[in-house]
């Protein structure tokens, strides 16, 4: 890398760009959760910003981003310290590489997990290598992280997530099984059974969810076991009884939503399940204020409908301002992503449902209004809502045998690659 002086003229240009793309980094990260927008649109409105904002950090002189990574490591700002980590991963340059490789080093915690999210959807290449060292052999946490970040990049995993499990940490535990479900099956086999005969109910349930998606049976028995006892610990689990699970199984789902702690993660299952009866739930759920957001978003999944497109949405309440003398002025006022989730209007989406039910054949799953067919997952993941994606794709994971595998938070040209490449297998599979 060119060192340039650090009182360069564009100084104030790089500030700004940095700025905007902290703030669109944050932004980019919510939008791969929307309840509306897909994958282009993403791309469209924030992605292509981002990276037209972090093209102008990356001018930078090396004394100022050490500076701007710096000033990120001591407030603490994810954003900030993702972005700088995105642009020295990808510079590929030994200069930069050991700037970002020192702040790995003595990072822990939440300032650790903003830096690796960003090196991990950079473009990396040989002069990352160092930094692969370096948190293989930094002590259990950093192994965990550097377990996540070949995960992520589906790289060949290696000694680290013995490093990171035999540490007795549950969260560096859990990490590491959440890396494992990307090992081939024999080996991902030994890492769940370690899982399921874990003290921690927190480490049982994460060996669950990876052998799962690593199609280990002992894995999906485990879970069907735990759905089924209806405690605080099958909630979880709920979604993959209604996405892989046969009729027998879905009555845990549909009992479940008889359990007041388990009823936002029932309501939910009913939109993976998709059948008849499972839209039918949702609508006796909108007639209840606290299920109706989350009752009308997996209503959508099943049928296909947009509550604002197709004007079935009632209008928001008037929230009434509490007393000054009862009002809480430590309480976070960040309101959670489904709070703000169209409310259903009971009467317009009935009226919606007496359309579209004669169409349904009730034994059937649907998926935004289609039966469920390895096609069909796969257009909801290729066009659809980022929502509900990372579910499909772990039911496609499962029925393609893990062919069809993409990484739901990865930049949009990688998910594209990816999809090119699943549906390449399959159709070799095909012929």
């Amino acid at each position: 890398m060119v060192n340039r002086p650090t009182n360069t003229p564009f100084a104030h240009l790089i500030e700004a760009s940095f700025e905007e793309a902290a703030f669109l980094w944050q932004r980019w990260e919510c939008e791969l959760d929307s309840l509306t927008r897909n994958l282009d649109e993403i791309w469209s409105w924030t992605e292509d910003r981002l990276c037209g904002a972090m093209d102008g950090v990356r001018v930078a002189s090396r004394g100022t981003l050490g500076r701007l990574l710096r000033d990120s490591l001591t407030d603490g700002d994810a954003s900030k310290l993702s972005v700088c980590a995105h642009v020295l991963a990808g510079m590929r340059s030994a200069d930069a590489a050991s700037l970002l490789g020192e702040a790995l080093r003595m990072a822990t915690g939440a300032r650790l997990g903003a830096l690796l999210r960003g090196a991990e959807v950079a473009e990396l290449d040989g002069t990352f290598a160092p930094i692969t060292r370096m948190l293989a052999r930094n002590g259990p946490e950093h192994a965990a992280g550097l377990a996540r970040l070949k995960a992520f990049r589906r790289a060949t995993l290696g000694n680290e997530l013995k490093v990171s499990y035999e540490s007795g940490e549950t969260p560096l535990q859990i990490a590491a099984l959440r890396a494992s479900r990307e090992l081939p099956s024999q080996y991902a086999a030994a890492w769940t059974q370690s899982g399921l005969d874990h003290a921690d109910a927190k480490v049982r349930i994460e060996a669950m969810e990876s052998g799962i998606r690593a199609r280990i049976p002992n894995a999906w028995g485990a879970a069907l076991a735990l759905a089924r006892e209806l405690g605080r610990d099958s909630a979880p689990l709920l979604r993959y009884v209604a996405m892989l699970g046969n009729a027998e199984d879905h009555k845990t789902v549909y009992a479940a939503l008889g359990k007041p702690r388990l009823q936002r993660a029932a309501i939910w299952a009913m939109g993976n399940l998709g059948t008849r009866d499972a839209a039918e739930h949702c609508l006796l759920a909108m007639q209840h204020p606290a299920l109706a957001r989350a009752a009308g978003e997996a209503y959508a999944a099943i049928t296909g409908a947009d509550l604002v497109r197709d004007r079935l949405a009632a209008p928001e309440p008037d929230a009434p301002a509490p007393p000054f003398e009862s009002d809480d002025l430590d309480a976070d006022l960040v309101p959670k992503a489904e709070d703000l989730w169209p409310l259903p209007d009971l009467e317009r989406v009935s009226r919606h449902w007496q359309r579209h039910a004669p169409g349904m054949d009730g034994a059937v799953r649907r998926v935004r209004g289609f039966p469920v067919s390895i096609e069909g997952l796969m257009q909801a993941v290729e066009s659809g809502p980022m929502l509900r994606r990372p579910d499909y794709l772990v039911e496609l994971r499962v029925r393609t045998r893990g062919r069809y595998d993409v990484e739901p938070r990865a930049l949009r040209s990688v998910q594209r690659a990816m999809m090119s490449a699943g549906r390449s297998r399959l159709a070799e599979v095909a012929v």
